[in-house]
């Protein structure tokens, strides 16, 4: 069932710009084309998802269901099968599920329509997940959830399994058998890579400790997605911040090397292997990425990895970019580009040049557009903003209701919980500082 406006009815009311970039490349039809987006809800908890009521979650469904992505990246949303280890907070539904069936299904404005998403998965993540080694370099190995030292002690920063999750919801039917995850790839085995090993710096890693240290901070995801006769991959992330780690830019290196992974997976690196031991990236596949990179071009911190692998990368299609008036109002150089209220460009949604892109928008509205209350929708909802981009493919539209999964999905590659180095859960989101880093930090 379709909307009450047209989403290019609500991006006049809005105040929204929505950039066309040229770069169509499937043929011009009568169907409308498919919306991906990204939106970092921002430290999305279990107890906020898994009953109606809460505001910070009323709000960011309400700004989803004004654009009505088809397939929609999470990012910060707790895992809760994780999480479920160690507090007292229910392991099923998942917490995906549960904002589908308690927020995005329910119309959060009268005139707006709910949102079904009968596929959903959420993949394990290393947030939280106890890593056995003492990767702030303090002495001491903390292996009990609860507090800042224990997460800089995970394999990517949480205080506990399963915070700064990530989730992937979709309107089209998902390839499960064929969904890849790469949280345990060892920074190590990427060829070239930046892994900090100089002593003279806080925080560095041991020839041991980089024997066993993975590289993604949460999870990197490649979801399978079949759209009328193709078959999409939507690859999500979310990049460790590059930010509170010291002269040793530990964090900057790992975001950088985050980042190069997905690029090289999109280009068909053979150095890559997932979590069940397949080898090898992307084979002449479309896909489209997702998610909170946490970089930004021109980013000295993240080694201007969003430069090299995004913007000057002939595998995506990045540019124009994105904006938003919003942003633009801000006043300040490339405002209009920013998709957080912290300043800067993180969140990306970039198909591969086969596809191409129609248009594509940061929702952040200006203050001077109130008629509809979206503007407080926005800040309530998160410091970052949703983005979105309509891709060209030729399908048949998502069915209203098809097989619902069992919201309970995860990457199906949990940790044996009688390894005491991982039992805390497969599945954390954010990253490691690796000595200092604040989970609530605007640079989520």
């Amino acid at each position: 069932m379709r909307q009450t406006i047209t989403r290019r009815d609500f991006l006049a009311i809005a105040g929204t710009v929505a950039i066309g970039t040229g770069t169509v490349s499937a043929d011009d039809g009568d169907d409308e084309p498919v919306t991906f987006a990204t939106y970092n809800v921002v430290d999305l908890r279990t107890e906020q998802v898994q009953s109606s009521g809460d505001e910070q979650a009323a709000a960011a469904a309400r700004v989803i269901q004004e654009i009505r992505p088809d397939v929609l990246v999470l990012n910060e949303l707790t895992n809760n099968r994780q999480a479920s280890r160690v507090k007292d907070v229910p392991s099923s539904p998942s917490n995906a599920r549960a904002f589908v069936e308690n927020y995005l299904s329910v119309p959060q404005r009268s005139d707006l329509q709910g949102i079904d998403y009968p596929q959903t998965v959420m993949p394990t993540t290393n947030t939280g997940v106890a890593s056995g080694l003492d990767l702030d370099n303090n002495g001491t190995v903390d292996e009990t959830p609860g507090d800042r030292t224990y997460g800089n002690d995970a394999y990517g920063f949480g205080e506990f399994p399963g915070k700064y999750g990530l989730a992937i919801l979709s309107r089209f039917p998902i390839r499960r058998d064929a969904i890849r995850t790469f949280r345990k790839f060892l920074w190590e085995d990427m060829p070239d890579n930046l892994l900090p090993r100089d002593p003279n710096t806080n925080n560095y890693l041991s020839d041991a400790e980089a024997e066993e240290f993975r590289l993604s901070s949460k999870t990197h995801i490649d979801v399978p997605i079949e759209i009328g006769d193709e078959v999409v991959h939507a690859l999500a992330a979310h990049p460790t911040p590059p930010v509170f780690d010291g002269e040793g830019n530990f964090n900057g290196k790992r975001n950088h090397d985050e980042i190069r992974l997905l690029a090289d997976y999109a280009a068909g690196a053979d150095y890559i292997y997932d979590d069940s031991g397949r080898q090898g990236g992307l084979d002449d596949d479309s896909y489209v990425l997702m998610g909170d990179m946490n970089a930004a071009p021109g980013d000295a911190e993240s080694l201007n990895a969003a430069t090299e692998y995004f913007v000057e990368n002939d595998g995506f299609v990045a540019t124009p970019f994105p904006t938003s008036p919003g942003g633009a109002a801000k006043n300040k150089p490339r405002s209009r580009f920013w998709t957080a209220e912290f300043g800067s460009q993180v969140d990306y949604v970039l198909p591969s040049p086969d596809l191409g892109r129609d248009q594509s928008s940061v929702i952040w509205p200006s203050a001077a557009t109130t008629e509809r209350g979206l503007l407080d929708a926005v800040r309530t909802a998160s410091d970052h903003r949703l983005v979105w981009a309509n891709v060209p493919i030729e399908r048949e539209d998502a069915e209203d209701d098809p097989e619902q999964d069992d919201g309970d999905e995860d990457d199906g590659d949990e940790d044996r919980e009688e390894d005491e180095d991982e039992e805390d859960g497969d599945d954390r989101e954010d990253e490691k500082d690796d000595g200092a880093e604040e989970d609530e930090s605007d640079d989520d």
